[in-house]
């Protein structure tokens, strides 16, 4: 095996290990960190063009976070291998407008999305898994479809995906209850927000989990609004938040607003007039670490507003609008 294969190897095997160890986050971040800019073309010459001395870099808010739109332009790589799979972005107007991340290991985000989710909720084998996820069934290399139906694989029943017919989902409700599990209900923001409109239910005994995502419901309203208002009409008791992208390997959970970062990620926030000053706190633009990326970038400037606590809970405030989307840009391409 090759020094940068068996480098990657041993990487690996120390993101999986913060869970026991979590106060290793940094000094990982910036091993992983060097590893990349030795063995990622894209990244390095991205690294090159800010001119950042690498060597110089001791502390997170040093490292260079490469623009989250580099993954539609660019296969981003960090070693020379196969993809065992991708996934994309959702979209309608053809590859080359859509994000993708070549993923080399698929069981290994698996593995790490497992740990995180059992890092918030427990063993996972406690529940049955239903499913609301009509948008994101229609994209066949969709990262969320792949993690739950992985979390319902290792609980040990198949987790059910359902579309907007919440008569048939009051049925497999009956009988997954009836089975003595526990019920976890993975869906997008929109369909908890048709149910409560148009087909209220009672999900008092559910742990619900919304992954965002208004599209194809009408106006957008604030997120503390929905909350609020699918809580109520459906009796919810148990309403967390999935924080996670295409472009991502790691989730983070809210309960329901304020997310917790999973050991293996890490949430800055960059000022949004100069994209290279970064904080560990305060609002801005969200600068992701996500230590998962291991043969990818593990350091993505995202177009997402962030609120970052002190303690390291962030809160997502919305997008950014196509302004700061191009300034990210002309730092590599001008």
């Amino acid at each position: 095996m090759k020094d940068a294969e068996l480098r990657g190897e041993e990487l690996r095997l120390e993101v999986l290990g913060l869970q026991q160890n979590p106060s290793a986050f940094e000094a990982l971040a910036l091993k992983i960190f060097r590893y990349q800019y030795a063995h990622n073309p894209v990244y390095q010459s991205f690294v090159h063009y800010l001119k950042t001395d690498v060597c110089a870099v001791q502390r997170l808010e040093e490292i260079p976070f490469l623009p989250i739109s580099f993954f539609k332009t660019f296969e981003i790589k960090t070693g020379d291998w196969s993809s065992e799979t991708f996934f994309m972005t959702s979209g309608t107007t053809g590859k080359a407008n859509r994000g993708t991340h070549h993923i080399r290991y698929l069981d290994f985000y698996h593995r790490l999305a497992t740990a995180l989710f059992e890092q918030q909720f427990g063993p996972v084998s406690q529940f049955q898994i239903l499913a609301l996820l009509p948008h994101y069934l229609e994209n066949p290399h969709s990262s969320l479809i792949s993690m739950v139906r992985a979390l319902g694989q290792h609980s040990g029943s198949e987790a059910v995906f359902l579309g907007l017919d919440f008569e048939e989902f009051g049925l497999r409700l009956k009988q997954a209850t009836a089975g003595g599990k526990k019920v976890l209900v993975f869906s997008v923001s929109y369909a908890l927000m048709e149910m409560a409109m148009n087909a209220p239910l009672d999900l008092c005994d559910c742990v619900v989990i919304e992954t965002g995502g208004m599209k194809g419901f009408g106006r957008e309203m604030p997120k503390a609004e929905m909350v609020e208002y699918i809580s109520k009409r459906l009796n919810i008791k148990n309403l967390y938040s999935e924080y996670g992208m295409t472009e991502m390997m790691s989730q983070a959970y809210a309960r329901p607003l304020e997310f917790e970062p999973g050991f293996s990620m890490r949430l800055l926030v960059r000022d949004m007039h100069d994209p290279l000053e970064v904080r560990q706190k305060g609002r801005g633009l969200a600068n992701l670490i996500d230590l998962g990326n291991i043969f990818t970038c593990s350091f993505i400037a995202t177009d997402d507003l962030a609120s970052c606590s002190p303690q390291g809970t962030f809160q997502i405030l919305g997008r950014a609008g196509n302004a700061e989307l191009r300034g990210c840009n002309l730092l590599f391409m001008t």
